[in-house]
Parts: structure tokens; sequence; C-alpha cells
């Protein structure tokens, strides 16, 4: 059989492979829970398998394959998972076909670690599709791409392109003079925060089924629950105690982390963003608890406070209560965590920190400048010089993430959503955060969108997961690719004709 030379359907299909035995192995939990849903979770895997190998098999690299084809590759891959993972949705029932916009929000949701659901009634709900709906959120956290240079070496594109394309997930930074190397201590990594994650949850008293999920979905800082309350659902300390560490270390720069974990303590120390990063949650939680004071009992008050400034501030989105009705000042204190949310490089949504570090610097320089114009001014974070070219690059990406937060503000309230919920939901859904404010408040679902607005908010989640840039390569690069391919058609049959 002739491969066709399409460098994005190949990684495709090497992403939908990996999510055909995320969906076997829900099916092999359903059946060991009594077997609801095991037969849709298994013809999903049939399914999704078929359609990735085909693709995998049936298509070669790109002669021309470059950063931007990765960036299509990357991008196209998350649209092609997102198909398939709404299949266990509809295949078991849990949401009618009629709906199938649904079950795509909700693969899309998990998919992208934003958290969001249009799920309600739980209860009813199989349990292997529950874990099949936390373990897509792992997946999406450190990335399917970054899996598949792990160990698909036959991708034949430039690993750590692909790597990189993939924000923000693990960063570009070189672990092993092997980029393949690099995608695997990454994932080595992440896997092991995972178990250790899962284990602390069954020493405070999870069961194995909630510990190994709820490890998924914190790793991840996906924020989804098996649960409709959430962690409220557990109502105890020592668990919102373990979630917590996990949501503040999976918020912060994975690489770091190594080199921490491989080189001592000190790899910390050497970074700046982490120090602003820690500085701002915990900033943000001496707010609310001032702000929430008289309003809540003083242990309810600092026990909230923390948890929500940790989960909002990593983009987490677990819920404990129902913050929508606190303090308006409290509100916007979450809006600001949500825009920024954790460090680059980690499995966190939002503009991220440093971007934010970048812009202060920046401001800061200008305003010297404003004094003494002749003064030469460098932008530094820490030990290092920021080029200006970067520095600008940051600035347009600041001001174009405002502008799509903006938009689809506009967007959700042209189609009837109240203002407070629509622009929340768009910085929501933007910075993979979950929950929002108004009528899509930890305690309800997504469903008070409109569907229009449900696709709106779709759309702002890939923008937030892929990230601006990348995304808009996607389509820049993707038109280009087609080109090529009818260029080469055309001219095979002048060729051959």
């Amino acid at each position: 059989m002739r491969r066709v030379a399409v460098t994005p359907v190949r990684v495709a299909g090497a992403a939908l492979i990996a999510v055909a035995l995320a969906m076997a192995f829900s099916a092999i939990v359903a059946l060991a829970d009594g077997g609801g849903g095991s037969e849709g979770l298994f013809w999903s895997s049939i399914i999704t398998v078929s359609v990735g190998a085909g693709l995998f098999f049936g298509s070669n690299v790109s002669p021309s394959a470059d950063s931007a084809l990765a960036f299509a590759s990357v991008a196209w891959s998350w649209v092609a998972v997102s198909l398939a993972g709404a299949l266990p949705f509809l295949l078991t029932g849990v949401i009618p076909w009629i709906r199938f916009d649904d079950a795509l929000f909700e693969s899309v949701s998990g998919f992208t670690c934003t958290g969001s659901t249009i799920l309600s009634n739980f209860d009813s709900i199989p349990r292997g599709v529950l874990f099949f709906r936390s373990m897509i959120q792992w997946f999406g956290g450190m990335g399917l791409i970054v899996l598949a240079v792990a160990i698909l070496p036959a991708l034949g594109i430039g690993g750590l392109d692909l790597i990189a394309s993939e924000a923000p997930g693990p960063t570009a930074d070189r672990l092993s003079l092997r980029v393949r190397d690099t995608a695997r201590r990454l994932w080595l990594l992440y896997g092991g925060v995972t178990l250790l994650i899962a284990a602390a949850l069954l020493v405070v008293g999870m069961s194995i089924f909630d510990a190994v999920t709820h490890a998924f979905t914190t790793v991840a800082t996906g924020g989804y629950s098996p649960y409709g309350e959430s962690i409220a659902h557990f109502d105890s300390f020592a668990v919102e105690t373990v979630l917590i560490v996990g949501m503040l270390y999976c918020g912060a720069n994975f690489s770091t982390h190594w080199h921490a974990v491989t080189g001592g303590l000190g790899a910390y120390r050497r970074v700046s963003e982490i120090r602003w990063y820690l500085w701002l949650i915990f900033s943000a939680f001496g707010v609310l608890v001032w702000v929430n004071t008289g309003e809540l009992e003083w242990l309810q008050n600092l026990r909230e406070s923390l948890f929500y400034a940790v989960s909002l501030g990593t983009s987490t989105g677990f819920g404990t209560s129902d913050y929508v009705a606190w303090m308006p000042a409290a509100q916007l204190v979450l809006l600001v965590l949500m825009v920024v949310g954790g460090m680059s490089g980690s499995t966190a949504g939002g503009m991220k920190v440093l971007r934010l570090q970048v812009v202060f610097r920046y401001a800061f320089r200008e305003l010297v400048r404003a004094r003494h114009p002749k003064a030469v001014v460098p932008i530094r974070l820490g030990r290092t010089t920021i080029e200006e070219q970067i520095a600008a690059k940051v600035v347009g990406f600041v001001l174009l993430y405002l502008g799509l937060i903006v938009a689809g503000g506009v967007v959700l309230t042209g189609l009837g959503v109240d203002p407070v919920t629509g622009f929340s939901g768009a910085i929501s859904a933007l910075g993979n955060a979950g929950p929002a404010l108004g009528d899509a408040g930890p305690t309800n679902n997504f469903l008070v969108f409109p569907r229009a607005g449900r696709a709106a908010l779709m759309a702002l989640m890939f923008f937030g997961r892929l990230e601006v840039f990348p995304t808009m390569l996607m389509l820049v690069a993707s038109t280009r690719g087609i080109a090529q391919v009818r260029r080469r058609r055309r001219l095979t049959r002048s060729n051959f004709g």
C-alpha cells in the first residue's frame, strides 16, 4: 500500500492508538465493577484503534517537515482524540447521540484539562466511563504527543518540535541529549507523581477507584471528579491537604522537578518563576481570608480560601464549596488566578506566571526609560537576560490572550448569557480552569450556556491548551500542506501523463 506523505495524519494516528488503549483499560475497569458500560467502551476502543492504525500505517512524514508542520500535527491530533473521546459517552448511553455536541464538549474539556462538565447525576454513570473521563485528563496533562515521542520513534519528525508545540505541557528543555529520552523522563516523573498522589489518597481514606481517578486529575491539574459535589463529597481536611500539595507540585515546571530529583533541591532556588508562582498563590490566599472574614467561620475561612487559591491558581478546578456565594472582591481574586494560571512547563493552564514576570519587568523598564531615555536597561529574570524580541513576543501574546477573553465574553453575552457568567466562562475556558462564576459556578454544570456558546467555549479551550500561536499556525501549516500535496499530484500527473 502506498503511504501518503502527510505528517499530521501520522501523528494523529499515534495519538488515537494511545486513546484506544485508555478505552480498553476503562472497559476492563467497567467489567471489574459489574460490567456497566463495558460494551460501549470496548467498541469505542475497537473503532478508535482501527482508525488510528489506518492513519498511522497509511501515512508517512512529509519531506518538508518543519516546526510549523509540527504545530499543525499536534493541533490536529488533539482534534482527532477529542472526536474519538466522545465515543464512550455516546456508545454507553451516558449522553444520547442527539446530543453529540455535549459528548464532544465533555471530551474536549477532558483532554484540554479544563474540567468543565455538562454531566449531572453522577451516581447513574457507569464507573468505567467515569474512569475513562479521568484518564483522558491524565493523558492530556503531560500530552499524548510527548507520550508518542517517548514510545514511537517511528513518527519520524523532529521530536523536540513536537514537544515544544504541545504547550502548556512540558517545555522543550533537553533533559537528555536524545529527545526521546527527554520525553521518557518527563513521563516517568509524571507517572511517579501520579502513583505517589494515589498512594497518599489511599492512606487518608479514599477507595482505590477514588484515589486513582483523583490522582489522574490532580497531576493533570484537570479537576474532573467522579462526584457531582467534587471534593466536598469527602468532607475531609486530610484529603484536601494531599490534593493541595499535589496541585501545587504539578502547577510548577516538570523540567525543574526533574532537575531537583536528580540534582538536589537547589534547582528550585535557581528559578525565579517558582518564587512568583508561590507568592501569587499565597498572596491570593491571604487576600481571600481577609475578604471572607466575617462571612465565614474562621477555620472554614482558612480551609476554603487555601483550597481555592491553590485549585484555581493551578487551573485545576476542584471544588469544596460554592464560592459564588462569596463577596465580589473574593470572586475577583479567583478570576485573576484563573487568568494567570501556573508555571510554564507545567500541566497547568492560564497565561503562565513566566509571562506575567516578563510583562512586569518590561513595564518597569519602560518606566525607567521614560525618566532616563538613554539608559540601557535589560529585562532580567533572575540571572537570565530576556532578549528584546522575546519580550515583545510575550507582550503580544498577553494582549492577544486578553483580547480572546473579551471576544469570548462578548460572543457569550450576545447569545443571551449574563455578563458575569459569560466573561468568567470565557476566562475559565481559555485558562483551562473548570468552573466559572455566576450560573456556571462549582455547584452547576455548563448546560447553562446555549449550544452555540458551548461551541465557542470549546474553541477557547483549544486555544488555551495549545496556546494561541500554535493553534493559528495549525491553520496556516495545514493550508500549506494541502497546497503541497496538490502540487505533488499535479507533477505526478504531468510526469506520467
